[in-house]
């Protein structure tokens, strides 16, 4: 992966991190070192209206965040935002992304487990029920990337499960070992550490916590 590449990903990931907790002068920022506006197909945007964050929709918005995706046909910048805003959660909607919380103990034990053992290790610890929060914390902290491969390998679980319940479990690893371990060593190998974006994320929440 070419230094160009690299540094666009990590600005992208900055970028989402920035939308998540609101902080308009590091989403300035974020842009500034390159992130795409745009970026995950308009992820910064959907960040901003699953959090119920008018402020970061606003500021995407200025800044030339592509509305198409939301079938928007206002053009007025304001009223483009209302309409964005309309599609937000309510914020005592206990499904709301504004609600999600990360669980840094879990995201931290996850990690670990999977880059030692493999995807597969929290299953065989009994913890698979933790899986699904694990893979929100993911997309919280902006680790984009590893959730990608958590998300492939959860969809294959939950086919196995749909099937065959969690009796199934020991059978679909021993007989999907190779595939999973594709899927482990990926996500193993990946730059992106979720660990060090939890970090960040941690910093930026205690700085909006005053």
């Amino acid at each position: 992966m070419s230094d160009d590449i690299t540094d666009k990903a990590l600005a992208n990931g900055q970028l989402e991190l920035a939308c998540r907790v609101g902080l308009i002068p590091e989403i300035d920022e974020a842009l500034a070192e390159g992130a795409d506006i745009n970026c995950f197909g308009s992820s910064p945007l959907f960040i901003g209206i699953m959090a119920n964050d008018q402020n970061v929709v606003e500021a995407l918005v200025e800044r030339g965040a592509d509305v198409s995706t939301f079938s928007i046909t206002a053009t007025d910048k304001a009223e483009v935002v209302a309409a964005l805003m309309a599609l937000a959660p309510q914020r005592n909607d206990p499904a709301g992304a504004g609600d999600n919380k990360v669980d840094p103990k879990l995201v931290r034990a996850f990690d670990r487990m999977i880059r030692n053992k493999g995807l597969g290790e929290p299953i065989i610890k009994n913890r698979s029920a933790e899986y699904t929060a694990f893979a929100e914390g993911l997309k919280w902290i902006a680790a984009e990337d590893c959730h990608a491969v958590v998300a492939e390998f959860l969809d294959m679980v939950e086919f196995v499960r749909s099937e065959k319940g969690d009796a199934g479990m020991p059978e679909f690893l021993e007989e999907n070992a190779a595939r999973i371990k594709i899927l482990s060593d990926r996500y193993a190998n990946l730059d992106e550490s979720p660990r060090d974006l939890l970090k960040d994320y941690l910093k930026e929440q205690k700085k909006l916590a005053g």
